[in-house]
């Protein structure tokens, strides 16, 4: 079967793709092409007609332009989405919670502020002040990953409080379902502790966070 790359291109149509890409998707097209023709001439097919019939085996070349274009937009905005926001996520997340664990065990003891005197005297506020403290670098390396990959201001700010927004995703999902499934969870938890808890892990953290990713926020050229 002739090597005829031009010919399927036109058949394919536009892709509207980098091509070095479009050309990738043609050669492989074509040597997918190409073994199917050569099997056909080994079981005793003419060359000529082996090649009509592996063209003729795509029944709509239109529709497999649209199909390739399709996959190919969809792949692109995935590894763009993985690289410019939920790598730089997972790494702020990681690393915060290392130098979290790193603080409990090896820091001093956290400082702990109660509301009130009640008899229990239990401790509504836990600060753990040298994780606080460590924060800004996680901000600012999460904003800086994302920006050098590409992200939007958007990503770039999602990637720096990704360790805010996972506690705070705990706190409204995982709470409520421990709150309907444990009877003594139900009848212990109360909302001054809740709120102290949101204050405490989620919105006290977004602060130092969003200080340390201010420097390196930056309007890409070309945004998503």
């Amino acid at each position: 079967m002739p090597d005829d790359r031009l010919g399927l291109r036109k058949r394919l149509g536009d892709l509207d793709l980098a091509s070095w890409r479009e050309e990738e998707i043609i050669r492989e097209l074509s040597d997918h092409l190409f073994d199917h023709a050569s099997a056909l001439e080994e079981n005793g097919m003419p060359s000529e007609t082996a090649a009509r019939e592996a063209l003729d085996s795509v029944s709509n070349w239109a529709g497999l332009g649209d199909a390739i274009r399709e996959a190919e937009t969809e792949d692109t905005i995935m590894n763009y989405r993985t690289r410019a926001l939920w790598l730089p996520s997972l790494g702020a997340l990681t690393l915060s919670n290392v130098l979290l664990a790193f603080f409990q065990h090896f820091g001093p003891p956290p400082r702990f502020h109660w509301l009130g005197s009640g008899k229990s005297m239990e401790p509504y506020l836990i600060f753990f002040v040298p994780w606080l403290v460590s924060q800004p670098v996680v901000g600012g390396i999460a904003a800086y990953w994302s920006r050098r990959a590409g992200g939007t201001l958007r990503h770039q700010l999602l990637a720096a409080l990704a360790p805010a927004i996972a506690l705070l995703g705990v706190f409204l999902v995982v709470l409520p379902f421990a709150i309907v499934l444990d009877e003594g969870v139900r009848h212990h938890i109360q909302l001054s502790a809740f709120l102290a808890l949101t204050l405490i892990w989620v919105l006290l953290p977004s602060l130092p966070l969003l200080l340390g990713a201010a420097p390196f926020l930056r309007r890409p050229q070309t945004q998503e």
